[in-house]
């Protein structure tokens, strides 16, 4: 039998990370709900919610590993989009542009087929 001791303990962190930003968004909306009236709080609230998830999405990410957090995210998804638009061709941080080799005469380019000889046999690399 495998001890679970350690996904366990890991389980009861993640509930209690929950609990605890849920009491916080709640706190957080009803003071908003006090102070401001009606329709201007329900604005400001869901403001303060994107933001606060903006916030924990950055902090999870720095967490994991991704040093600029949410902005490292946005490149990468720029990136994988095409991302030639950023940063005059996408040589940020965290980016490498996917590079093509022509299997035919070796070589290296940005495109789906080989500029040179026009042979679509390509490797990725």
């Amino acid at each position: 039998m495998r001890n679970n001791i350690g996904s366990n303990s890991n389980n009861k962190q993640i509930q209690t990370n929950y609990w605890i930003w849920l009491a916080a968004y709640l706190v957080i909306g009803l003071a908003v709900s006090f102070v401001v009236p009606f329709p201007l709080s329900f604005g400001i609230a869901l403001l303060v919610y994107f933001a606060l998830n903006a916030a924990r999405m950055h902090l999870a990410l720095k967490r994991q590993g991704m040093p600029g957090g949410i902005k490292d995210l946005y490149k990468s998804m720029s990136s994988s989009l095409g991302g030639s638009w950023s940063n005059g061709g996408g040589t940020g941080m965290g980016y490498s542009p996917v590079k093509f080799y022509c299997m035919n005469c070796g070589y290296e380019h940005k495109e789906n087929s080989c500029p040179k000889c026009g042979s679509k046999a390509v490797r990725t690399g």
